[in-house]
């Protein structure tokens, strides 16, 4: 299965281009900082930030730009995975980026199922926010030692 990533044709193209590769990176580091931002914008009101703007405002604006931002960062991140897929899947740093990854989707899918944002005084709500918080950094974190590990 990771030969034929490897063997994808955009791979190839991104392993023998000096600018596609760097440019697919950029792409997903605005795409990761975007994400990011949104989230902790949505948390940090949820946390009592910013008061004066409710919550359901906040959330009902910043939601589509982070979810724009993560397909944007699954895409180009998978762009580069397709370039050395081997090397990634047995890289710790990279297996710890994924786990985190899924555990930030995994806290976003409760807190949206469960609609926690309307109910922002809530402690379990507030933990969530900050659990939020923490897997974010902590996906952007882990994304950017890849690049020092590998």
């Amino acid at each position: 299965m990771l030969e034929a990533i490897e063997a994808f044709g955009p791979a190839a193209f991104l392993r023998t281009s000096f600018y596609a590769y760097p440019i697919i990176n950029l792409i997903h580091v605005l795409a990761i900082g975007a994400l990011v931002t949104a989230a902790a914008l949505m948390d940090l009101r949820v946390l009592g930030v910013g008061r004066a703007v409710p919550v359901d405002t906040v959330v009902r604006y910043l939601r589509l730009t982070a979810i724009v931002a993560l397909v944007i960062a699954i895409l180009s991140g998978f762009t580069m995975f397709s370039v050395r897929p081997s090397e990634y899947f047995f890289s710790d740093v990279f297996r710890i980026k994924m786990l985190l990854l899924a555990l930030a989707l995994l806290n976003a899918l409760l807190f949206t199922s469960f609609r926690a944002h309307r109910n922002a005084e809530s402690i379990g709500t507030k933990l969530m926010a900050l659990i939020s918080i923490g897997l974010w950094v902590s996906v952007a974190f882990a994304g950017r030692l890849i690049g020092y590990t590998m």
